[in-house]
């Protein structure tokens, strides 16, 4: 749902850069914090994709592929929350991000099936 909502947002005129990368992050948190649950593994509270990627790597070390290309997401977790003057993404590099996102929640979904789950 959350990376559903990154994409409408990104589509709505004008488009939503800012909402949408939060959801992207989001995406791909909660990915990696379903992994780590489906493991029954605890996680720290935390928003940083770096953190909770080392935790599912030590389960399997094969996610790390998927995962590492969205590890820089974990800046939108609280990047334009607050006021600022913070420089947006454009456009394609939002839809990068977005895709980046999908690119974990894939890479996770994937293991629920059956896939491989252990490095």
């Amino acid at each position: 749902m959350t990376l559903d909502t990154a994409r409408v947002l990104l589509g709505a005129m004008p488009p939503r850069v800012r909402q949408s990368l939060f959801h992207a992050q989001q995406a791909a948190e909660k990915s990696l914090k379903a992994f780590l649950i489906w493991h029954e593994r605890q996680f720290p509270l935390t928003h940083d994709l770096a953190v909770l990627l080392r935790l599912c790597v030590a389960i399997d070390s094969g996610i790390a592929t998927g995962v590492e290309p969205a590890l820089d997401l974990t800046q939108f977790a609280a990047r334009f929350r607050y006021p600022g003057e913070d420089e947006i993404p454009s456009l394609d590099e939002a839809q990068q991000w977005v895709a980046a996102a999908a690119g974990v929640l894939d890479c996770v979904s994937t293991r629920f099936a059956g896939g491989n789950t252990a490095g």
